[in-house]
């Protein structure tokens, strides 16, 4: 029986299952790590239907030489009962399925996998199609600490799967071609200078430094060619909505390969997490007391909610509509006002 930490697969039945159970199955052969398999259910009555139907999936596992550490079918929906188990048994990893596709060229990422990844303390793969074999892992880059934790961990998957390392990093064309190049080549020095921090001996590491307005989109795009993008985010907060940043929320969204989703969880983390839980937890109370047609109640709470959160496009939309229901119609129009302006600055 090994010690190390498990890796956990929240596992459908869908037209996705076989593809996670191989992905799981390689992933844990690699790391020598046991796998808990989670499948969420609707109703208990369904429990002997799903042993039933996952059972060939659990004899592949085990037939791979895979541990199989815990299967777990639980009542409820599968973000909730996948991150409390991961939670439970200090995984090290979670893997699940990516949606669907939504274009030719493009997929959506299941609400599932999303909810998933907001949540999760520890990086999330998802995965589109099989494990990576041949194709480049693609790790965006820059000079952040989130960059340097995804870069971190693309260097080991990279290893741990035998890939070739192929980073991207972007910078902004808003500028005359002469800056641009200039740009581009001090990019191009930094990024190296950083990798001279990190082991990549033995790796084929090849860096692309592009110019654009929309460093989502060639991030999207690169991905085309990979065999798993590796990106990291900001760290959870349960309040706002784009806590993963626009950037990644867009190339975990959108790419068409699988994705492995890396946290930053900074000092102070906990205490920030119960903060904001905290703060979510009124607003929610305000919200229901705007649906049961209690302004009144609401609005204090939601002006004390304004001042700790003045950048929250939610919560002063909520505002706003409490102000329009307490007849104050000239404060009321510059919250949406603001609201607006909010949501544009984070697309």
């Amino acid at each position: 029986m090994t010690t190390t930490r498990p890796v956990l697969v929240a596992l459908p039945l869908d037209h996705q299952t076989l593809d996670i159970v191989a992905t799981a199955t390689e992933l844990a052969s690699r790391l020598a790590a046991p796998l808990v398999v989670v499948h969420a259910i609707s109703h208990q009555r369904l429990e002997t239907e799903a042993q039933g139907k996952l059972e060939p999936h659990l004899t592949a596992l085990k037939d791979a030489g895979v541990e199989l550490q815990e299967v777990v079918v639980a009542v409820g929906h599968a973000a909730n009962e996948t991150i409390a188990t991961a939670s439970r048994l200090a995984a090290q990893m979670i893997v699940t399925g990516g949606g669907r596709p939504a274009t030719v060229r493009r997929w959506m990422v299941g609400s599932v996998a999303e909810a998933i990844v907001r949540r999760s303390l520890v990086p999330v793969w998802i995965v589109r199609g099989t494990p990576p074999a041949q194709r480049p892992l693609l790790c965006p880059v820059d000079l952040s600490e989130e960059s340097k934790i995804g870069l971190d961990a693309a260097i080991r998957m990279a290893r741990l799967f035998e890939l070739p390392l192929s980073l991207i990093t972007v910078v902004n064309s808003d500028s005359s071609r002469q800056e641009l190049a200039k740009d581009e080549d001090k990019a191009r020095a930094q990024i190296q200078t950083l990798l001279a921090d990190y082991d990549v001996s033995g790796l084929d590491v090849s860096l692309n430094v592009t110019a654009s307005s929309d460093p989502a989109e060639q991030i999207v795009d690169a991905a085309d060619e990979a065999g798993l993008l590796v990106i990291a985010s900001v760290g959870y907060d349960p309040l706002i909505r784009d806590w993963l940043g626009p950037v990644t929320t867009r190339a975990l969204r959108y790419s068409r390969c699988s994705t492995l989703m890396i946290r930053h969880i900074g000092e102070g983390h906990e205490e920030r997490v119960q903060a904001i839980t905290l703060v979510a937890d009124i607003y929610q109370q305000a919200k229901e007391l705007l649906a049961d047609g209690d302004s009144e109640k609401a609005l204090p709470m939601l002006e004390g909610l304004v001042e700790q959160t003045p950048a929250n496009a939610a919560i002063q939309e909520a505002y706003a509509i409490a102000l329009e229901r307490v007849g104050r119609n000239v404060e009321a129009t510059s919250r949406h006002e603001l609201a607006a302006l909010i949501r544009d600055r984070i697309r």
